[in-house]
Formats: C-alpha cells, sequence, structure tokens
C-alpha cells in the first residue's frame, strides 16, 4: 500500500472540492491514485481545505464575531492580506460589526409582570361567567318549580281534587 505526504492528500482533495471538477474515478484514473483513497481523503480533509474557500454566508455567527475582533486592531496592509487570507472583503467585516454591534443595542423596555389581555377578550369572559351563572340559577328554579307539579299530582292522585268535593 502506497503513503501519501499530506500535501499531496490535500492537493487531490482541492482538485476535487473546486467547481467543476472532476469526479474521484476520473482523477484516480489520470494520476493513478485509487479511487477509495481519493473518496476517503475527501471525507478525511475536505471539510478543513475547503474551510479556506468558503462564502462569507456560511461563517457562522461565532466566526463572523471572531473575524471582526480580528480585524479591528489592523493596519491597511495587515488588514488586505487577512480578507485575502479568509475570503472576504472590507464590507463583509462591517456588516458583520454592524450585526453585532446592533445585538448589543437595548432592547426596548418591556413592562413586568404578565402581559395585559385583550379589553374585548377580558369583556367577553366576564359576560360569559355572568350567562352561566345565570343559566344555573334558571336551571336550579325549573328543577324546584318541576319537583312542585309532580309532588301537586301526586298529592291529587292521592287525596282527588278538592273541587269534587265540595
Amino acid at each position: 500500500m502506497a503513503r501519501y505526504s499530506n500535501e499531496i492528500k490535500e492537493t487531490m482533495v482541492k482538485k476535487l472540492c473546486l467547481p467543476g471538477a472532476p469526479s474521484a474515478l476520473q482523477l484516480s484514473k489520470e494520476i493513478g491514485i485509487p479511487q477509495a483513497s481519493l473518496s476517503r481523503w475527501v471525507r478525511q480533509f475536505g471539510g478543513e481545505v475547503t474551510q479556506k474557500n468558503r462564502r462569507p454566508e456560511d461563517w457562522s455567527p461565532k466566526e463572523r464575531l471572531q473575524a471582526v475582533i480580528e480585524s479591528q486592531g489592523l493596519g491597511e496592509l495587515e488588514l488586505g492580506e487577512f480578507l485575502r487570507k479568509n475570503g472576504l472583503h472590507s464590507y463583509h467585516i462591517e456588516d458583520w460589526k454592524k450585526e453585532a454591534l446592533s445585538g448589543l443595542a437595548p432592547q426596548a423596555k418591556r413592562p413586568r409582570g404578565r402581559p395585559k389581555k385583550d379589553p374585548e377578550l377580558v369583556a367577553a369572559l366576564k359576560e360569559n361567567k355572568l350567562l352561566k351563572r345565570d343559566i344555573r340559577r334558571k336551571d336550579r328554579a325549573l328543577a324546584e318549580q318541576t319537583a312542585l307539579v309532580i309532588l301537586q299530582k301526586k298529592v291529587q292522585a292521592l287525596w282527588g281534587d278538592d273541587e269534587e268535593n265540595e
């Protein structure tokens, strides 16, 4: 089994990760390195090699903040070198700086405690409570009247009508 240096591995991974790059099988046929090795190298080193060539939109917020911090103390030449090394433009750093500073700005004061309910909702809930109470009262009164009617019918059935006796 042949051993390859990290430089060769990195070069092959770069070739495979470029836009419009050949497949691992095609590159394998061209250079004589087994396709399985090329595919394994892409899995192993692909993230590290392509990390340098990634788009600014793909940077995480933590990485963006780190780039803003690193770029702050640099002179013009050093800043240019930093930007080229990371594949950035000065407007990326400026935009990220604005985002970071806007995140630190104090938020609008929020009232403490529970939020107030909508007045219409409060009125509707109050009316609902009153209507339910009224229904319960009327149900009890209806049950009482029904019981009285039943008792009167039983009394009449037992003793007969008072009007017939008179």
